[in-house]
Parts: structure tokens; C-alpha cells; sequence
């Protein structure tokens, strides 16, 4: 190693602590912003319906219904005479979101278990329900206003 290299190597090494102690406020600064972002989700009530698929006999028509109240996004799914709670419902940062269904007994009825994603934009939510036995089904429907 030559004189010049040793003075450069010097120099970058000096350099590292001082990236090394940025990075954490970096990071600091960074994740707030995530967080405000996830938050400007408006209050309100978003209902995604579907029909039945022509040619099946267990693809029936079907509703999502998600609600954002108080920063806390929840929601159902509808279909046929049952509606079950939408479990695990997370919303990220950058507007999309997921959750599932537990499959079992309403009333008398049998329900699958479905995973519901989607993601928001301003205040239309574009959404994709899924099950074991039927396609994927996919909806969009604009934000009605929380009342009150």
C-alpha cells in the first residue's frame, strides 16, 4: 500500500463513526414519517360488492365492507346469509392492507376462510377477496363519510 492509499484508507475510516452515529437519527427521522403517512387514511366506511360467478355453484355474490375510525381500520365479510369479522386487518404505511377470515360455523351456516388485500388511494380502495374454491375476486369502491 503507498503513502496516498494509506492516507485514503485513513480518511474513510474516519469516516464511518460519523456515519454510524447519523444513521440512527436518520432512522429516527424516517419511520415518524412512515407513521404520519398510515395515519391520513380518512374516517369513513368503504363497501366493495361483487356478484356471483356465472358457472359455479359456491361463488355467490359477496360484499367487504372495511371502516376507519379513531386510526383503527376494521372489517366484514358478507356472503350469502353470514358475515364474518376480517382478523389480523394491517395497514401499511404506503396504503395497502391485508387480513383473513377464520372458516367455521355462523349460525347454521359453514363459511370458508378467506384473505382479504387491497390498498387505498386518496378514497377509493381497490381490494382482491380470495378462498380455496373460487377465483380471485377483485373490487374497488370510493370512501362514504363517517357520520357524526
Amino acid at each position: 500500500m503507498s503513502r496516498k492509499d494509506g492516507t485514503m484508507l485513513r480518511g474513510l475510516l474516519g469516516f464511518l463513526p460519523i456515519v454510524a452515529c447519523v444513521s440512527p437519527g436518520v432512522l429516527s427521522l424516517v419511520e415518524p414519517a412512515f407513521t404520519a403517512r398510515a395515519a391520513r387514511l380518512a374516517h369513513g366506511t368503504w363497501t366493495v360488492q361483487g356478484r356471483a360467478i356465472q358457472g359455479t355453484r359456491r361463488c355467490g355474490d359477496w360484499l367487504v365492507r372495511l371502516t376507519n375510525t379513531g386510526d383503527q381500520l376494521s372489517g366484514i365479510v358478507s356472503l350469502a346469509r353470514s358475515s364474518v369479522p376480517i382478523q389480523n386487518l394491517t395497514l401499511q404505511s404506503d396504503g395497502t392492507f391485508s387480513g383473513i377470515t377464520r372458516a367455521g360455523m355462523t349460525g347454521s351456516t359453514h363459511t370458508r376462510a378467506y384473505k382479504v388485500t387491497g390498498k387505498f388511494s386518496g378514497d377509493t380502495v381497490s381490494l382482491t377477496l380470495e378462498d380455496n374454491m373460487c377465483p380471485p375476486r377483485r373490487g374497488t369502491a370510493v370512501r362514504r363519510a363517517a357520520v357524526g
